[in-house]
């Protein structure tokens, strides 16, 4: 029983949450639109119940106060993208309507310490829903990023952002990212910086692993 309740309250959280954000991201009121919300919803609790909130390396049920933790992130972070969503459309805008049009498109390449794949994804979206960059791809945790202007990826560069999501998962936060710029693929592939970068990735990597390994 002792376990029972912690699972009932982490599910009516996630669901209340789920609701929110659904609601914020459409728009819309209705009862096509709550009966649709409600199927989908269940879907996914049905599928995976207990994310966001399992902590990085646990096995069993998170305390009352993990989960305050990650919801108060998860608020925090809900916030954040609405207000810069709606800074990046004044900016793209103003960028756009300019006579000078201070645009420099560039590719941008990072990598996060989120393992949390959803974080990761949460990371990748979050990119995306905000004008003036889109994530182009995402695999092991490096991103490959279109920016209109390198402004415009501000929130990556410095780490803001994952350091949004980081705590709705129970991560804890992260150095701003070594940043790999280009004008195009073939530079991005050929350039010496980019063979240095995944080097030093590369070695981060294995000290993570010996460290994670020599821990257990």
């Amino acid at each position: 029983m002792a376990n029972r309740e912690p699972q009932i309250g982490r599910t009516v959280a996630l669901a209340i949450l789920l609701s929110v954000f659904w609601l914020l991201l459409s728009g819309r009121i209705g009862v096509q639109y709550f009966i649709f919300m409600v199927l989908t919803l269940g879907l996914v609790m049905w599928m995976n119940p207990e994310r966001p909130f399992r902590s990085r390396g646990q096995g069993g049920a998170e305390s009352f106060s993990e989960l305050m933790r990650a919801t108060r992130g998860l608020v925090r972070y809900l916030g954040w993208l609405v207000w810069n969503v709606f800074k990046a459309n004044i900016d793209v805008a103003i960028r756009i309507l300019s006579p000078s049009m201070p645009i420099e498109p560039k590719l941008l390449v990072f990598r996060t310490e989120l393992e949390n794949e959803v974080a990761q994804a949460l990371v990748a979206n979050s990119i995306t829903l905000t004008p003036g960059t889109v994530t182009i791809d995402l695999k092991d945790g490096e991103y490959l990023v279109h920016a209109l202007h390198p402004e415009t990826a501000t929130a990556v560069t410095t780490g803001e952002l994952q350091n949004l999501v980081g705590p709705i998962f129970g991560e804890g936060p992260e150095p701003p990212p070594e940043l790999l710029w280009g004008d195009s693929m073939d530079e991005l592939r050929q350039s010496e910086l980019a063979a240095e970068y995944r080097e030093g990735h590369r070695k981060r990597d294995e000290a993570r692993l010996r460290d994670g390994e020599s821990r257990t």
